[in-house]
């Protein structure tokens, strides 16, 4: 550009993540059922979980479509998972005679055919919506993927990231994640109900819209499924769409923490899309006061979404300012095995303008489901996606 139009502009210089915040994600302590701790979630195979509902034995039936998949299966849990888990871990195998027979109870993990994934698509769908209480029971696998990945030098990590799936679905916390700080803003975020808000769009002019609640250990408390007519092609939510999505909302927080009987100290509502300045007085209005016993610096809105390289392990706040009572700003975030940074865009009621870019590193490494340190997806998020995936199949 022009010397002349240059001046008018000021670089904003990127930092490291843990200079800013004084940890980063590779700072982060996994700890396990037998409170050991380690630096990586991938321990998940070597460890008892951290909390299961039920603690003797776990019991999940693995229905496989062809006899070389379970085999395949089999040698990568017997090479990978420690003796410990697999005391835990009984496996069922059992030969699947048609499609209806993962439409029962229980946590289910099927060995399919691509073919059979892609022509019964419809009939698969059916059965994985139902499987659902806030999450699926069902976990479906490519067959040909996972014959592929034995004798890969990926297969580790492959089972790893299956394995805590399975564990996650059963009604276990893989392991708690601890902030190695002692700021004591950040110390909300264990504390904090997350809400992931999925939306999608079928046809022309509807759109389907669901939250998933997650507490701060990562397991899934309640979801709203709502359907709501959005006229247009736009995907904003009307200003009464919004406000009967955040009554309902509501009821199912009420009731969390009514038969918890704990009091979050923060609500961190997430979304992909941008929250825009009318949606977050609406729910400011309704999250940020003593019905909750929060304080009014209670509620935080976030939306994350890729955006171009700044670095490996740096960060950069790219503007702030403040709209009707709360800091309003956007942080870039590239972590370590980013391939690009992501866009953390916030409206908070507190007044550390940090601790959005220390939530969107948290609650990063709440996903059981991907234990991989390239994911840039938030949990709640990606559930409530899921769901409307399945429930609305293209």
């Amino acid at each position: 550009m022009p010397e002349w139009f240059r001046k008018s502009f000021t670089e904003i210089r990127s930092t490291s993540v843990r200079d800013m915040l004084g940890f980063d994600e590779g700072d982060l302590i996994y700890r396990f059922g037998d409170m050991s701790q380690s630096k990586s979630p991938y321990d998940v195979l070597r460890r008892q979980p951290y909390k299961c509902s039920d603690s003797r034995r776990l019991t999940i039936e693995v229905y496989y479509e062809r006899l070389e998949y379970w085999e395949a299966f089999e040698r990568l849990f017997n090479r990978h998972v420690d003796g410990v888990l697999r005391e835990f871990v009984e496996l069922v195998p059992r030969s699947l005679k048609g499609i209806r027979d993962l439409d029962r109870g229980g946590v289910k993990l099927a060995l399919l055919d691509g073919e059979t994934l892609e022509s019964k698509l419809r009939e698969i769908a059916e059965i994985k919506s139902r499987s659902y209480n806030g999450l699926s029971t069902l976990q479906l696998v490519n067959g040909d993927t996972l014959l592929e990945v034995v004798g890969n030098r990926e297969e580790e990590y492959y089972i790893a990231n299956l394995l805590s799936g399975l564990l996650f679905r059963s009604g276990c916390i893989p392991y708690y994640v601890e902030l190695p700080t002692t700021r004591s803003e950040y110390l909300k975020l264990p504390r904090a109900l997350y809400v992931g808000v999925g939306l999608k769009k079928v046809g022309e002019e509807y759109a389907k819209g669901i939250a998933v609640l997650m507490t701060g250990r990562g397991n899934v408390v309640g979801y709203v499924d709502k359907d709501f007519h959005i006229r247009g092609r736009s995907m904003e939510f009307k200003e009464e769409e919004l406000e009967e999505f955040v009554g309902s909302i509501k009821e199912t927080l009420e009731s969390y923490r009514n038969n918890a009987r704990e009091n979050p100290e923060l609500v961190v509502a997430v979304r992909s899309r941008k929250f825009h300045d009318a949606e977050w007085r609406t729910l400011k209005r309704n999250f940020a006061r003593r019905w909750l016993r929060l304080s009014s610096r209670g509620l935080l809105l976030m939306s994350s979404y890729k955006y171009v390289g700044i670095g490996p392990a740096r960060s950069v706040e790219v503007g702030r300012t403040m709209v009707d009572g709360g800091l309003h700003g956007v942080w870039l975030v590239q972590l370590s095995k980013f391939k690009s940074a992501v866009k953390v865009s916030y409206f908070y009621t507190g007044n550390d303008a940090t601790l959005p870019l220390a939530a969107y590193i948290y609650l990063r490494s709440l996903d059981f489901t991907s234990l991989t340190q390239g994911r840039t997806s938030l949990p709640p998020v990606k559930y409530a996606r899921n769901y409307l995936r399945w429930k609305y199949p293209s």
